[in-house]
């Protein structure tokens, strides 16, 4: 596998790690919705054990990375404004709602730079693991974008 790849995948799998973290500052933060937050940090840690096993698919080429015009920049980028977000809820400079607000617009960047679409297999078990991180990645939008409304209306 080209280091290019192998850069793309470990700066993906750490992305998926820090949101995990993230959302597990949230937890702990922002207990009126503690089971989101819980729920989300552990799909996040699974996301990256996908990611791992994927880059073996690739090693055995049963899966193939065409990361098109998403470059490591990108990643890094979206992976500094989840660590700048762990530092400001740390310095409670967030509140429940904002921790929501950036949710919601994390899960969604993921969704609209298709990290996941990069990957291309015909294995039936591999695509089931990359559509399953898609999947679970628009469920977590849709649970946050609940939550938000939810808390307006208590507003």
């Amino acid at each position: 596998m080209p280091d290019y790849q192998n850069t793309f995948l470990e700066l993906l799998e750490n992305l998926e790690l820090d949101i995990s973290k993230l959302y597990k500052l949230f937890t702990e933060k922002f207990l009126a919705h503690k089971q989101l937050w819980d729920e989300l940090s552990n799909d996040e840690v699974q996301h990256a054990g996908y990611i791992k096993k994927l880059a073996s698919f690739i090693q055995q080429r049963l899966v193939f990375l065409d990361e098109k015009t998403t470059k490591t920049l990108t990643i890094k980028i979206v992976s500094d404004g989840v660590k700048s977000t762990h530092q400001q809820t740390q310095n409670n400079k967030l509140t429940s709602i904002n921790a929501l607000a950036y949710s919601l617009s994390l899960e969604d960047s993921i969704l609209e730079k298709k990290f996941y679409d990069y990957f291309t297999t015909h294995d039936q078990s591999v695509a089931y693991i990359i559509n399953k991180i898609k999947r679970e990645t628009n469920q977590h939008y849709q649970k946050v974008k609940n939550a938000i409304e939810e808390a307006n209306k208590s507003r």
